[in-house]
């Protein structure tokens, strides 16, 4: 029976009805949605607080039918026109911003979630349940009520009419109120940003430092603009007006503009001033905030000193938190350079202590000055590697470089091993993907060390490790066929690419005073895959070593016994060095 069939026949589970209406939380369109109203309610946190605090209105419907009917005799025919297209365009947005606030209303019914468990609903009932019993439903839908459009049309009933009155009547003010209900929905936000997948990829792709230093920032604007629309409100309600009336009677604003006021100066008077207003509230806000306080501008009446007292005892809690978590990201930054800094003390207390400044030849080193080493060799390592190479020892595992793969499982390990060092492997013919597999390739990767030299060092075999090939990242060398006789060959174009392939496969004692040598000009960072890592893959593997390995150990073998009784010559590069 195919499954059509079976559908129809047979019984449906009862927590599968509707399945196909429900949205899950990996839904692109859902995200997209999510990351929209996690817009709209921030636009919503600066908005709201504007419109009631000080401009009183102004970007609300009652002022759109003001300008449309050509009664606000203030303004010049040009400007009036300006002002119309402006303010019926922000009226509209405003009204398409509440029409999507109303669909996210009824969209949460077919919303799936995540329990606290972490397992998902998607049972339509259980959901519609769970919002209703929340609460939220009902918030939700008294914050998308359409305000802004109810005032547009009932102001433009009573002004077509003439009754002026209803710009400031019981029914206006409640429609503003309900407007608060909008900001209700700030304690969802970081539900949503914590539920929301987009906003988890953005998170997981940013760097944390810098995340979190633009999160401080906007938490202190926003929480500057909503101090200073109720610095603003506090005055204007006092007053009773935008207008003459903040003049005529005892405010903050009145006291400022009788001490303070310069012709032609920022002037917070006049309903069509109301961005003025804004910027001379939002000063003193950032004042109180940063405890800088000009004393320009000051409270004069016992509702304005109430106010600015509880504000600065709260406004001390709030910038010691904001100070306190700035400087720690700061310092977080900086890890790297601290680090350095450290570990350059560290050397020079070291240097302090040497016995003999100066070992000469006979230390087996072509570099005599040992301290210029040393001390370019740490200051490589801070410009060229990461914090982890600062932290770890010179060689560095996988697990060394990127600690994130111990809190990984077995599979995401190697996963990420094959993302780290495939490319590598790649270049080595018997452990490419041709020969290996994936889980093979894995484990070779998880031996592997990266190691750092400093200028006029040679290399060999590892101490612990032994020998293996080099793949070089950073830097360059020359190599010998016998450190005595110092007679060096180039190795150029060496990004990405090993060294000794063939040779490596060679037993240990096998001519070894003809086994290659490496010596490195300047700072160099290599890729050791060791030698016994590279044998216990192809003893379980006939195939690569068959068709590929044993060929090319018999090629180095034969190299290498071709120079038993053979001299050659090159130019002495120990100067160079």
């Amino acid at each position: 029976m195919n499954v059509a069939t079976s559908h129809r026949t047979g019984p449906v589970n009862p927590s599968l009805k509707g399945i196909k209406y429900v949205i899950f939380p990996d839904n692109r369109i859902a995200q997209v949605w999510d990351f929209v109203m996690i817009l709209a309610i921030w636009y919503y946190s600066f908005y709201i607080p504007f419109n009631l605090g000080i401009s009183g209105g102004c970007y609300s419907g009652n002022f759109v039918v003001l300008l449309q009917i050509n009664l606000c005799s203030y303004l010049t025919h040009s400007y009036h026109r300006w002002c119309l297209v402006f303010y019926e365009s922000y009226f509209i947005f405003n009204t398409i911003v509440n029409m999507a606030f109303f669909v996210d209303t009824f969209l949460a019914f077919f919303r799936a979630y995540r329990d606290k468990n972490g397992r998902i609903v998607f049972n339509l009932k259980t959901i519609a349940k769970q919002y209703i019993k929340s609460g939220w439903f009902f918030i939700n839908l008294l914050a998308s009520l359409p305000t802004s459009s109810i005032v547009y049309y009932d102001a433009r009933k009573h002004l077509r009419s003439g009754n002026f009155e209803a710009l400031d009547n019981d029914n206006t003010r409640l429609y503003f109120f309900l407007e608060f209900f909008k900001l209700l929905r700030l304690f969802r936000i970081k539900k949503i940003m914590y539920t929301s997948e987009l906003m988890s990829r953005f998170w997981e792709r940013i760097n944390i430092e810098i995340a979190l230093i633009i999160k401080f920032i906007f938490l202190i604007t926003m929480v500057s603009h909503w101090i200073g629309c109720i610095w603003g409100l506090i005055a204007t309600q006092q007053a009773g007006g935008m207008g003459d009336e903040l003049l005529n009677n005892l405010n903050w604003i009145s006291h400022w503009h009788e001490s303070s006021y310069v012709e032609g100066g920022l002037n917070p008077i006049g309903w069509n001033n109301a961005i003025q207003r804004y910027w001379l509230c939002l000063f003193w806000a950032i004042q109180s905030i940063t405890s800088i306080g000009y004393g320009n501008i000051a409270p004069v009446t016992a509702i304005e000193f109430a106010f600015a007292n509880a504000l600065m005892l709260l406004c001390g809690m709030f910038w010691a938190y904001i100070i306190g978590n700035l400087v720690e990201v700061v310092q977080s930054m900086g890890s790297v350079n601290n680090a350095y800094l450290t570990r350059m003390n560290e050397a020079n207390q070291m240097m302090n202590d040497f016995t003999v400044k100066e070992l000469g030849d006979s230390a087996g080193t072509v570099h005599p000055n040992s301290i210029k080493r040393i001390r370019r060799f740490i200051t490589h390592q801070r410009d060229t590697a990461t914090k982890s190479w600062l932290d770890t020892n010179n060689a560095c595992t996988l697990h060394d470089s990127y600690p994130t793969l111990s809190v990984l499982s077995p599979e995401l390990q190697r996963v990420c091993a094959l993302h780290l060092t495939r490319s590598l492997l790649e270049t080595i013919p018997y452990l490419s993907s041709e020969y290996l597999s994936p889980e093979e390739q894995a484990e070779i990767a998880f031996q592997c060390v990266s190691i750092e030299f400093s200028a006029a060092e040679e290399f060999v075999a590892h101490p612990e490790l032994g020998r293996g090939i080099l793949i070089f990242r950073q830097g360059f060398a020359v190599t010998s066929r016998n450190a005595g006789k110092k007679s060096f060959v180039w190795k150029k174009d060496l990004a990405d690419k090993p060294i000794d392939v063939n040779e490596v496969l060679v037993e240990d004692d096998y001519f070894k005073h003809h086994q290659l040598v490496y010596h490195f000009i300047g700072f160099t960072k290599v890729w050791f895959v060791p030698r016994s890592a590279i044998l216990a893959v192809l003893q379980k593997n006939e195939r690569a070593w068959k068709e590929c390995a044993r060929w090319r150990y018999f090629m180095a073998s034969l190299v290498l016994y071709s120079l038993k009784d053979t001299t050659k010559t090159f130019d002495d590069f120990n100067d160079c060095l």
